[in-house]
């Protein structure tokens, strides 16, 4: 799978909200990574402001989704029952 998939939509476009979502799931991982080679313990030990905002990304990319499948559903359903 090549990388700019990750980046599309179903209907092909280029998503500049899964790039940022992306983006910030990679700092969180970085941040996690950094974490346990650098502390003395190897513990994680994030901030509520960095879970916050990873949570917020992946969820808001969640609730667009939902939104969008919901008015191409009824986009569709209008089509195909075309009021006089």
């Amino acid at each position: 799978m090549k990388f700019q998939e990750f980046l599309q939509e179903e209907n092909g476009n280029f998503s500049s909200s899964r790039l940022v979502m992306y983006i910030i799931v990679i700092a969180g991982i970085v941040d996690w990574i950094h974490a346990v080679f650098t502390t003395a313990d190897g513990v994680w030990r994030p901030e509520e402001s960095t879970i916050m905002l990873i949570l917020g990304a992946m969820g808001l990319k969640v609730g667009q989704k939902f939104a969008e499948r919901k008015k191409l559903n009824q986009s569709n359903s209008n089509q195909s029952n075309p009021t006089e």
